[in-house]
């Protein structure tokens, strides 16, 4: 692609206001846009450089801001990474924009599933070439192992980056939604695999977008495609959807152990995973790793956060109108609100005995896990992705992760139950499919945390909290990850809102119950 850059300086010209005329329906299609509940007003063209031309396309790396409207009313900014890839005269469906250029008519297109755009990305890493954006700033490859590609074609589109399989078993991993700092992706994977822990991809390489001022943002990382069965989440899904079909009308605790021998098996394995992980990274003493004795201001910031996080939720609960369910549950959490924060404010008393801090995965559930023929592979270390890098970086508690898992197996058991109410499927009725997975969940659970607590108890108990305090300690994580939760589907999923409400509700419960507040007293 040596093609010169007067082939398309009509278009380079006009890319400020090309950028305007992305279809923003199109944009919130995305998987990883991550305001789909909010009104775009503007696009602006924040950066841009070319990284490969042809006659009949060119490849443009580009950094555009998307100004948009909360259900709030309130403005706000996002920066996204959006590569794209210039066809002359040639549209589909996928068609972003178009440009009449007068001579000639051009199709813009996401260009992270092209193969020209994967093949120019391979270059640049394989060359070491830096590439110059307009404003200056430079993409910065950094490659750590040798390939070759061929070809490539999308993965499923569930991330909130974007995924591209490459042919000689790599990912192209690119994130979209910009964040200053290394990525915890990258930094998380690579080290696991430096200080030999092996259930997690290897990484060829990676590209830095650096203003040269001390600025620089991941862009994306070539890094090893897992061959699995699927992920957890589709292996739970497929699961359960069998599990309703065995049921005989028996109680649905016992009906659960009796039937679920061979989950309760996964579901310890992966419990030992997890705790193996964390084990693993408390021996990290490189760079932002190691082991923190947390304090007072650590509690204090859970807590600020839940409480910030939990206001935030209540406005955009306002003037909303929901099914009679969703509103019962909501006026059961108004119903506890002083309450709830009363509980958690207690909760700094216990801050001596919260175990220790280290870095951890910070968004963990069961689409984070890959089931192989013979064992599991964690993937995804970037954690929530809508906070910023400083953020996902620091130290946190174990639970942290421990409550991502609960939360997903309580997700897990609704979205199964939302399937079959869809679904119209014969059999029990819905309150008894929805009581049999409730239990399942509870099950599950209890399985879960046990397993992780014993394992962490054999290599270094210190870790996490004691049996005496362990119970009001995860709730707190566990309330922290449902209000999140709720957050995001009232802006993105109203359908699954019920989710996350009930379990506010359950940490509720858990806080206000009289055996974890002895615990304040003791």
């Amino acid at each position: 692609m040596h093609i010169g850059e007067g082939d398309f300086d009509g278009f380079l010209s006009k890319m400020d206001y090309i950028v305007k005329t992305i279809k923003d329906d199109k944009v919130q299609e995305f998987r990883w846009f991550q305001e789909k509940a909010s009104y775009i007003k503007d696009k602006m063209l924040f950066d841009y450089a070319i990284l490969g031309i042809d006659r009949s396309f060119i490849i443009i790396a580009a950094l555009i801001d998307f100004i948009f409207e909360t259900i709030s009313g309130e403005e706000k900014k996002s920066r996204y990474y959006f590569p794209i890839i210039v066809r002359k005269n040639s549209f589909d469906d996928s068609c972003l924009a178009i440009y009449d250029g007068g001579d000639c008519v051009y199709g813009v297109y996401d260009a992270v599933d092209d193969v020209e755009y994967i093949r120019c990305l391979d270059d640049i890493l394989r060359s070491g070439r830096k590439i110059e954006f307009k404003s200056g700033s430079r993409l910065k490859p950094y490659m750590i192992l040798n390939h070759d590609i061929y070809s490539s074609k999308r993965l499923n589109n569930k991330s909130s980056n974007s995924l591209t399989l490459l042919s000689k078993n790599e990912i192209v991993k690119t994130f979209r939604r910009m964040a200053n700092g290394m990525n915890p992706d990258l930094e998380m994977t690579y080290m696991l695999r430096k200080y030999g822990f092996h259930d997690v991809q290897d990484i060829r390489g990676y590209f830095l977008y650096d203003d040269g001022k001390g600025t620089i943002y991941t862009l994306s990382m070539f890094s090893q495609y897992i061959e699995n069965v699927e992920d957890m989440w589709q292996y739970t899904q497929k699961y359960l959807k069998e599990l309703l079909k065995k049921y005989d009308g028996s109680d649905f605790v016992s009906f659960v152990y009796k039937n679920c021998g061979d989950y309760i098996g996964e579901v310890k394995k992966i419990a030992e995973l997890i705790a193996n992980m964390h084990i693993k990274l408390s021996l990290i003493n490189e760079g932002n790793f190691g082991v923190l004795e947390p304090d007072e201001s650590n509690i204090d910031e859970i807590i600020n956060q839940i409480i910030s996080n939990f206001n935030l939720l209540l406005d955009y609960m306002k003037n909303q109108d929901y099914s009679g369910d969703v509103e019962s549950l909501i006026k059961e959490i108004m119903d506890d609100k002083n309450l709830l924060m009363e509980s958690i404010e207690n909760i700094k008393s216990l801050s001596p005995y919260f175990g220790k801090y280290l870095r951890c995965h910070g968004d963990l559930h069961l689409e984070q896990l890959l089931k192989k023929e013979d064992g599991y592979i964690l993937i995804d270390f970037e954690g929530e992705p809508t906070k910023p890098i400083s953020e996902r970086s620091r130290h946190m508690s174990p639970l942290k992760d421990v409550a991502g898992m609960i939360r997903s197996f309580d997700y897990a058991a609704y979205s199964q139950f939302f399937a079959h109410k869809e679904n119209g499927e014969d059999g029990i009725d819905l309150e008894k499919v929805e009581n049999l997975l409730s239990a399942w969940a509870t099950v599950i659970t209890n399985v879960f945390v046990e397993s992780y607590v014993n394992l962490i108890d054999e290599h270094d108990a210190d870790l996490i909290p004691d049996e005496k305090y362990i119970t009001a300690i995860l709730a707190l994580f566990k309330l922290d990850k449902a209000v999140f939760e709720a957050i995001y589907e009232v802006n993105n999923r109203p359908s699954w809102f019920k989710i996350p409400l009930k379990g506010i509700i359950e940490c509720i419960d858990e806080l206000k119950n009289i055996s974890s507040l002895e615990v304040y007293n003791g």
